[in-house]
């Protein structure tokens, strides 16, 4: 397979093409092979592949849906025995002890790792520009950033490396990274995709991992795997009803949908962003649905409060161990300043601090709940701006404190952070794009369990798109096939 025919496809055709001997996973390994070395050192967005992976691939598909096909997975404990070093410095050399359950299950179902894309430091900072690895650049426009903290899986699946990556989400980290990129990103319900073998939900239950695709149908079929508790969770989401591939083929009719362009934190707008949205409102109209404006109330600074409090606790209470670990010191030698400042405001809460917080979003739960009852889905942007370019929110920046790592990250979380507290299902859509070409993503957020309804919808916006590239989007800059040829 060349590689020009290998990035033309989404997982689900590779998975085709596997199936009916037209091509081996060794010939898609290749493929990635000859990808990361076109667009990588430009980009910067892996970090190593797996060779030995890469190696083992064998001439013949394997079981599963997608019958071996290589993706890559966050530099996060995905995979037992693979590195994962969470874009720090403090650390390096860490290898995850265990697999994600739901990594086992998609492995079952025909991926394999073949390598780990750049993060954010722990997830944290409001760009993918660490101290460990430099700044990843965006496809589309080299002089601009991909976002956090998933940047690098958003930046190898736009430029073609992959057909889909995983990554997570804490309080955008999957759709913000999408929007940027011209992706396809969903943030499951809390407890879809299950925590284990730590807890339900990661983060006192804000975060969540899932991939970053190009196509809706890729999205739907890789829920269908990994979707489910473990034994031993404590609390079991009630399960879809059918296969989420089946619900992404019946068409909704005559949905309530409430949009929103105005920010809960007042933050500015783009004005290109709104229009997109109101862009994708209209033609949700004239698919048939009811679209009105309409907002969920709740008072933002209590929330933002709230949120830091736990982030905060979060980073308090893991970096020690860690760093105990690894035999390092807690300091400016291991960690960038946006990092280091989150822990050491962590370090100065109470225990009472923390059940406070809690308590202001389970408020804000019922407020969002009574809200989108009245609702089917909520439309807003994803991001309140366009990508930024590298160095605007330079995480390692002297002098800033936990407050100021909030204020980098709110013209990107103002509209997706609230979904996180609040565990709704919540998908970033690739709808528009700026004067500039710069991708501008929609988020469509559901009712909590209701991942189906995003799944049709987003591919009643899907269908009819039959252009060049993902969406009708045209091509990055940073394109493996183009930059092969060229």
């Amino acid at each position: 397979m060349r590689l020009d025919e290998y990035v033309a496809n989404d997982g689900t055709s590779l998975s085709e093409l596997l199936k009916k001997g037209d091509v081996t996973p060794k010939e898609l390994g290749r493929c990635v092979v000859q990808a990361v070395a076109a667009v990588n050192p430009a980009i910067n967005a892996v970090v190593e592949l797996y060779q030995d992976a890469i190696d083992a691939l064998p001439d013949r598909p394997l079981g599963g849906p997608f019958h071996g096909i290589p993706t890559l997975t966050k530099d996060f404990p995905v995979e037992a025995g693979r590195p994962a070093e969470f874009g720090s410095r403090l650390a390096m050399g860490f290898k995850a002890p265990r697999d994600a359950v739901y990594w086992t299950r998609l492995r079952d179902g025909g991926l394999i790792n073949a390598g780990r894309t750049t993060s954010s430091e722990f997830g944290v900072p409001a760009t993918t520009e660490t101290l460990l690895y430099g700044a990843t650049r965006n496809p589309w426009n080299l002089a601009h950033g991909v976002s956090g903290s998933s940047g690098g899986a958003a930046a190898a699946v736009a430029a073609g490396i992959v057909p889909f990556a995983q990554g997570s989400d804490g309080g955008g980290s999957i759709r913000n990274p999408a929007s940027f990129c011209g992706l396809i990103g969903l943030k499951p319900s809390r407890g879809r995709v299950t925590g284990s073998p730590g807890s339900v939900a990661p983060l006192l239950g804000l975060g969540t991992s899932f991939m970053l695709t190009r196509s809706v149908r890729d999205t739907a079929l890789l829920l269908d795997l990994c979707h489910g508790p473990d034994a031993g969770d404590g609390y079991e989401i009630a399960p879809p009803p059918g296969s989420y591939c089946d619900a992404m083929n019946v068409a909704p009719k005559e949905l309530r949908i409430a949009f929103c362009t105005k920010p809960w934190s007042g933050c500015k707008v783009d004005r290109e962003v709104t229009a997109a949205v109101e862009a994708t409102a209209a033609r949700l109209a004239d698919l048939g649905h009811h679209v009105e404006e309409a907002s969920p109330k709740f008072d933002y600074a209590t929330f933002l409060a709230a949120q830091i409090t736990i982030w905060a606790a979060d980073s308090a209470a893991g970096l020690v161990g860690l760093a105990g670990q690894m035999g390092r010191d807690i300091d400016e030698k291991t960690l960038g300043a946006s990092v280091l400042a989150l822990h050491r405001h962590g370090l100065t809460l109470r225990a009472a601090q923390l059940m406070e917080a809690l308590a202001i979003y389970d408020g804000v739960t019922r407020q969002l709940g009574r809200f989108l009852s009245g609702y089917d889905l909520l439309l807003t942007p994803t991001s309140a701006i366009l990508p930024e370019t590298i160095g605007t929110y330079d995480p390692a920046r002297p002098g800033i404190d936990a407050d100021g790592v909030f204020a980098d990250l709110e013209p990107k979380e103002t509209f997706t952070a609230l979904f996180n507290a609040t565990g709704q299902p919540a998908i970033s859509l690739p709808t528009g794009r700026s004067v500039t070409g710069l991708p501008i993503g929609i988020q469509l957020v559901a009712r909590f369990g209701r991942e189906d309804m995003l799944l049709a919808v987003a591919r009643q916006l899907e269908q009819g798109l039959d252009g060049e590239g993902i969406w009708n989007q045209g091509l990055p800059e940073m394109y493996a096939s183009t930059m092969e040829l060229a």
